[in-house]
């Protein structure tokens, strides 16, 4: 889509949002509002920043720091566990069963307890 298709107002603190659909630096699915609330994580930094608008545009327009993008290298981030308190944003730009694969671990993740985790 050339414009947001979700309203991040209206996606709940908890919320796992896979965003699979664009790939080109000017096309979105994500408000920049969805992307400055959530944890995102993308496949590679490098490459969100150049193909994933989502990414681009909401770091245009000032409401996401490419500093708190996590990567797959790097799924808990510096920041430790995927917090509850936010949505998870998982923006790839990959293959479709790389997608998958990604957003169901991601999930898992995020629903594990802190020993499963470990």
């Amino acid at each position: 889509a050339r414009r947001p298709v979700v309203d991040g107002r209206l996606v709940r603190d908890g919320a796992v949002v896979l965003a699979v659909g664009s790939h080109e630096p000017d096309a979105r699915e994500l408000d920049s509002v969805l992307m400055g609330r959530a944890t995102v994580v993308v496949e590679s930094r490098a490459t969100a920043l150049r193909e994933a608008g989502d990414v681009v545009l909401a770091i245009h327009e000032g409401s996401l720091d490419p500093d708190d993008l996590v990567t797959l290298a790097d799924p808990t981030g510096s920041r430790g566990d995927v917090p509850a308190d936010r949505p998870l944003v998982v923006k790839t730009c990959g293959m479709g069963w790389q997608d998958l694969v990604v957003a169901v671990a991601a999930h898992r993740r995020k629903e594990a307890t802190p020993a499963e985790r470990s």
